[in-house]
């Protein structure tokens, strides 16, 4: 018996990504996903000070760590990080509105959250590591391949149900 493929992994994250959703429900999905933007914005900008950190070549005060973490490494941690700490501590809310998410909108909700915590970190592997991945996996081929989609499908469809949700209620602007 083979070790499993990567799209077995990457249906188990995107079940327990979707699973997650309907635990959290309203305001924490779509804080999770405001989260999810903010972690891939700060792994851009901190990596590379993070990879001279650990190679030496900056220091915190006098203190700097030789280590060889693997860029990947490193944006994967630096990511996850970002996503737990703010989720669970930053005390983001998500939109505040009448009444709670249908199971249709946490269910969309956790699976764009889902996609882009997925297309983000393989996006952090080598161009090689990739490229294997996207022939080994239709799944994880489809996720690479429209990764900018993953992006941007989340704020449109966050505006999309805010005027949704404001229609109902006779409101555009509160």
């Amino acid at each position: 018996m083979g070790a499993p493929s990567w799209a077995l992994f990457i249906a188990l994250f995107f079940i327990i990504g979707i699973s997650y959703g309907f635990i959290l429900q309203r305001e924490k999905v779509t804080g999770t996903l405001v989260s999810t933007y903010v972690a891939l914005v700060v792994t851009q900008l901190a990596t590379p000070y993070i990879q001279q950190f650990f190679s030496g070549q900056t220091t915190v005060g006098s203190i700097f760590i030789k280590a060889n973490p693997t860029p990947f490494m490193i944006k994967t941690a630096v990511f996850a990080l970002v996503v737990i700490l703010l989720t669970t501590r930053a005390g983001l809310a998500g939109m505040r509105g009448h009444g709670l998410l249908t199971p249709i909108e946490v269910i969309i909700y956790s699976a764009m959250t889902t996609l882009i915590a997925i297309s983000t970190i393989v996006s952090f592997l080598d161009e090689g590591i990739r490229a294997t991945l996207v022939s080994d996996s239709r799944f994880a081929s489809i996720i690479i391949q429209y990764h900018d989609m993953w992006l941007i499908a989340p704020v449109v469809i966050l505006i999309a149900m805010g005027f949704r949700r404001h229609g109902k209620h006779g409101e555009l602007f509160e």
